[in-house]
């Protein structure tokens, strides 16, 4: 092998490289976890949701809970810097957090209808950072 062909080599062998590396910091952060739903409509007394992110998706698409409940959720981050928003509910806001950080708020699901969570943080909600908190009666 010649060295002007040897050098073409290792210059394709690193675009591949550098490529293959992009492509998967790509998919780390923008293909969201598999998102669940939590229905913590049935029993009674304080409803536990935990919820966590990694890039810009929560691990929760959807959460239903009787209008009326007091619903306590902890919001774990996974990366970057986010929170946890409902604005339709008194206390229902978590501060933004740092990766790896958690906070719990609690409050109480006083009237029905399908409302949204969402990251207040500039930008995420409208990548997609957002799910329903579903109250019903």
């Amino acid at each position: 092998m010649t060295f002007a062909l040897m050098y073409t080599y290792l210059l394709s062998m690193k675009t591949i490289l550098k490529i293959g590396l992009s492509l998967a910091l790509a998919v780390a952060f923008v293909i969201p976890l598999s998102a669940r739903t939590v229905d913590a409509t049935g029993g009674s007394g304080v409803k536990e949701i935990a919820v966590s992110s990694r890039g810009l998706a929560y691990d929760v698409s959807e959460i239903r809970v009787n209008v009326g409940d007091t619903v306590r959720v902890t919001y774990t981050n996974g990366g970057g810097r986010h929170d946890w928003v409902v604005d339709e509910f008194e206390g229902a806001q978590t501060d933004v957090i740092r990766a790896g950080q958690s906070q719990t708020v609690e409050f109480v699901a006083d009237r029905a209808g399908s409302f949204e969570f969402y990251c207040s943080v500039p930008g995420h909600r409208q990548a997609g950072m957002f799910g329903k908190f579903i109250v019903v009666e």
